[in-house]
Parts: structure tokens; C-alpha cells; sequence
């Protein structure tokens, strides 16, 4: 095993890894601290602090407190006897209720919403952190049209600033895919700045078979680099290195990983010019792509990524929170009109989604990437957790404010059942999305995968 190869392991995969563990472990830790926290100070008995669910991995115990880290990562809880306990989750707890002074109303409140509180401080920890070092982002500039595209048919060209999609104003790309995946028509309206000119195009979607949302054939304008060159390869050969920026090939200037694919696809057999950015000097090198017989399609050997913008300074933490509730709300509201969106449930990401799209969010964008998918995160945590469900926190608090109402407990079995119940609702919902949605996403198909697709490509 080369060096190279190491060093590309150890970037591309378990260093992205590592930070997607850290992030979410992080999330759910600080999520359950906060509940541990104010619960201690009310002077409420926790018998156990557990990340993940099942038997444990590790467990330690110190001050009457088992702390543990369990098999099942989908989440985590502090085991209280006085809150309601969920055995079928938590455990037997060896203290039962019964034995223990009641907690009040307002103590269960208190611990219910420190949870979600502390996920709103982290994401805010976490969005001033890209507020000083930048928010990675890329603007709605066009880089790439696919050929004979509904797109290119309509007039769309490389370079035009797409503003609004509908009536909806967009300034990142991201904002811009979003605007498309939530229309309630299948044909979106474009307008378009071409440098004095304000053009609209009407556009037919089509519908991502992969993550089941309308999607556009059209690309960022961002610079490819070469983040793997490949032994042997063309493209080793002619002397391109990792990091190399490439900004063009036969005189073309490039503006995405998709056009320099066409272009290499081009001229199979055929030397071509390439013009690399290297340690900020221009290079100019020669390579002769080579057709590969299983996929039919000229390669020099790389596997490319693409530079994202940042912005400097990035978005206050203000501005991100304002982004994150409003995408939220607009996925919702993109749920509740399925029929016309064709946002479903199939559309959804549990935690192998999740993960793996933070993982390659990481590998491709950067440790910046992935602290904003943390805000993210946190964000959505903690308002989910408000849900006013059984098992969630914000159960908890309607059965305190209920309790509060009526003067004394509630029936205890009537508690424990509802809660189960929706524990295990939920488990089946995350189970469906995971095996249904996730696991069909995410596993490669039989072919193999062309260059056209939105992953790092090996040209």
C-alpha cells in the first residue's frame, strides 16, 4: 500500500468519519447533559447517563450515577425514576418511583426543556464559529448545463445568476435545490441575471430516482480539483498532483467537475492541454485520456471534487438560525402537499442517511461543512423533541402540564403504555425510513457508477 493511498484513507474517509462520529456523539451528549444537569440540581434522583440504547460498551459508576456508552447510536436518555421510565428502552431502573419523593410538575418542565435548550446553545456555539471562520457556500451561479437538457433547450447558459425559482429569492445553490425539490408544480420559473439582462425561463423538472425530489440538470460554477490521482494513470503520468486546481482543458475555461468530465469524454486517445493551479502558479500539462471498455468512457485517471466558496465573514448565527427554521418550515409544508411536491416519506433521511451524507458533506466540503450540518442538526433536534408525543420531550411537558391541571399524578400504567407505544411507533417510523429510504439511497447499484452522477468522479 503506497503512501499516497494511505494519506488519501486517512482524508477521504476516517478523518470524516471521525468528525461525523464526534459531531453526532456530541449532539446527543449534550442533548442528555442537559437533562442530566437540571435534574441533579432539583435534586431528582438519576440512576443511569447513557449514550446509545442497549447494553452497554463501556459503563462507569461514580457517585451513585452509572455512565455508559451502548451498542444501538440512534440516540441516548438519562434514566430518572421520578419522570416516567421506559424500561423497554432505559432498562429496569433498580430505585422505583414509589420509593422516592414525587418530583413536582415544574421539575419535570424544567428537565424536559433543558435537553433541547442546550442543543440550541451548542448550535449557536457552533454558527458563531462560522460566523468567524466562514460559511461555506455556493452561489446560484450556473457552471454547467447538461447537453440537450430541457435546461439548455430553454436558454439557461453557463455563467447566468439565478436569483428566484417561483417566487422564492435564492442566493446559495443549496438554496436554489431546495427552491426546486419543494415546487408544488412539476415546471419551476427561473429569473436569471445575465450581466445587465433579467431573463426568466420556464424549466420541466425531473424527479431524482435516488432521493425522490424534483431535481434541475444544472451544476455550480465551481473549480474542480484533483482530490486522488491514480498509480499508473494517464493523469500521473502528465504529472497532475493532489490539489491541483484544474482551470482548463484545450483552452476551455473550467466552471465544474461535470463540464471537465464532457470535455475528457471527448478525446478519448487524443492528447490533451490541461491547465492546473498549482501553489498559485499556472501549469500547463498533456495527457492522453484512455477509453474504458466496461463503462465506454474516456478517463485520465483522477478523482475529483470541487472547491466551495466561503464566505467571509460567514452568516451571523442570526441569519444561519433564520436559514435552518426556514428550510424546515418549507419541508414541512412540502409534506403536507406531497401529492403536488412528491415530497414523501421516501424523501426523508434517518441516521445511516444522515451520517452518510454528513460523511461525504465532510470529505468533499471540509470541516466547515460538517460543523454546519451540525447547526443543523441541533437545530432540528431540538425542535423535534418539543413535539408534544409521548417519548419526546415535549410529551413529558404536556403530561407535567396536565398533571399540573388536574392536582395530582397521572395513572402511572396509562404513562408507561402511551410511551411505549410511541417508542416504538418511532422506532418503525426510523426503521422504514432507514431500510426503505437510506439503505436503497446509499447502496451502489449493479452498474457501475457513471461520471455524470454527483459523487467524486474518476475521470
Amino acid at each position: 500500500m503506497s503512501f499516497e493511498l494511505i494519506v488519501s484513507i486517512i482524508k477521504d474517509w476516517v478523518y470524516p468519519i471521525f468528525l461525523v462520529v464526534f459531531f453526532f456523539g456530541l449532539t446527543i451528549f449534550i442533548h442528555e447533559f442537559g437533562h442530566f444537569l437540571v435534574a441533579r440540581y432539583r435534586g431528582m434522583k438519576v440512576e443511569r447517563f447513557s449514550i446509545g440504547f442497549g447494553p452497554p460498551i463501556w459503563k462507569w459508576t461514580r457517585d451513585g450515577v452509572e455512565y455508559r456508552i451502548s451498542w444501538i447510536p440512534c440516540g441516548g436518555y438519562v434514566a430518572l425514576p421520578q419522570m416516567a421510565p421506559m424500561e423497554a428502552l432505559e432498562g429496569k431502573t433498580e430505585t422505583k418511583a414509589e420509593e422516592l419523593p414525587p418530583a413536582s410538575p415544574l421539575d419535570k418542565v424544567l428537565v424536559s426543556l433543558a435537553g433541547p435548550l442546550l442543543n440550541v446553545v451548542l448550535a449557536f456555539l457552533l454558527a458563531c464559529a462560522l460566523w468567524i471562520c466562514g460559511t461555506p457556500a455556493n452561489p446560484s451561479v450556473v457552471g454547467w448545463v447538461e447537453r440537450s437538457s430541457p435546461e439548455e433547450l430553454s436558454g439557461i447558459k453557463p455563467g447566468d445568476h439565478i436569483v428566484q425559482v417561483n417566487d422564492q429569492k435564492v442566493k446559495t445553490w443549496g438554496e436554489l435545490m431546495e427552491a426546486v425539490a419543494f415546487s408544488r408544480q412539476p415546471t419551476v420559473q427561473l429569473h436569471v441575471e445575465r450581466g445587465a439582462q433579467k431573463l426568466q425561463f420556464d424549466v420541466e423538472t425531473h424527479v431524482n430516482d435516488k432521493f425522490k425530489i424534483k431535481t434541475l440538470d444544472l451544476y455550480p460554477r465551481v473549480r474542480p480539483f484533483a482530490q486522488q490521482v491514480f498509480a499508473g494513470s494517464p493523469a500521473a503520468r502528465a504529472g497532475v498532483r493532489v490539489n491541483d486546481r484544474f482551470v482548463s482543458v484545450e483552452g476551455v475555461p473550467l466552471y465544474s467537475r461535470e463540464q471537465m468530465i464532457a470535455l475528457i469524454n471527448k478525446r478519448p486517445n487524443e492528447p490533451i492541454e490541461i491547465k492546473v493551479l498549482r501553489n498559485q502558479k499556472m501549469m500547463t500539462l498533456t495527457a492522453v485520456p484512455e477509453m474504458d471498455r466496461k463503462d465506454k468512457v474516456a478517463r485520465i485517471g483522477i478523482k475529483l471534487s470541487e472547491d466551495l466558496e466561503i464566505m467571509r465573514p460567514g452568516q451571523t448565527p442570526i441569519q444561519q438560525f433564520e436559514e435552518v427554521l426556514g428550510s424546515m418550515g418549507r419541508m414541512v409544508k412540502a409534506l403536507v402537499h406531497h401529492k403536488e411536491t412528491g415530497v414523501g416519506i421516501n424523501s426523508l433521511s434517518g441516521p445511516v442517511g444522515i451520517s452518510v451524507v454528513w460523511w461525504y458533506a465532510i470529505a468533499t466540503g471540509g470541516i466547515l461543512m460538517g460543523v454546519k450540518i451540525a447547526v443543523l442538526l441541533n437545530i432540528n433536534l431540538a425542535i423535534l423533541n418539543l413535539l408534544p408525543l409521548p417519548v419526546l420531550d415535549g410529551g413529558h411537558i404536556v403530561f407535567s402540564a396536565v398533571e399540573a391541571a388536574i392536582r395530582r399524578p397521572l395513572n402511572a400504567r396509562f404513562v408507561q403504555v402511551s410511551q411505549t407505544a410511541f417508542a416504538a411507533l418511532l422506532i418503525a417510523f426510523m426503521l422504514y425510513v432507514t431500510v426503505f429510504s437510506d439503505i436503497r439511497r446509499f447502496i451502489p447499484e449493479k452498474q457501475s457508477t457513471t461520471e455524470t452522477q454527483p459523487a467524486p468522479s474518476a475521470p
